[in-house]
């Protein structure tokens, strides 16, 4: 099992690099044949190339990632709350997710799922 110590690493490493813009640090987080489902109900992203090019439309947008709490740690699983700013169409956003990453036994993330809907999107901080 993956340490818990190692899975809390990891997501503060996720908010570091997304917040640096840092594409390559935030792939090498997940596993070659990981999955990304953001948001929960959209059509999962699969592999490195899906999982890539979903991260740099993310990141074409400027992105201000800061944790909201604790994060989360049981078993393989790690969930955390955050909050993300950006500028969408001249407008301050807000939305806050809570991620869930599950882990495989080398530490990488093997399935990401973002949980929001319209009731976690605002403008303003």
């Amino acid at each position: 099992m993956p340490d818990p110590a190692q899975m809390e690493a990891a997501v503060h490493e996720y908010l570091r690099a997304l917040n640096a813009a840092d594409l390559d640090a935030v792939l090498a987080l997940f596993d070659a044949d990981a999955s990304v489902e953001d948001p929960v109900g959209s059509p999962p992203k699969r592999g490195h190339a899906e999982i890539r090019a979903f991260y740099a439309a993310s990141l074409s947008m400027k992105l201000t990632l800061a944790l909201e709490g604790q994060v989360r740690v049981a078993d393989k699983e790690a969930a955390f709350a955050f909050s993300v700013s950006l500028q969408h169409e001249g407008q301050q956003m807000v939305i806050r997710p809570i991620d869930v990453f599950r882990f495989n036994e080398a530490g990488k993330v093997v399935s990401m799922r973002a949980f929001f809907g319209p009731a976690n999107i605002g403008t303003g901080s």
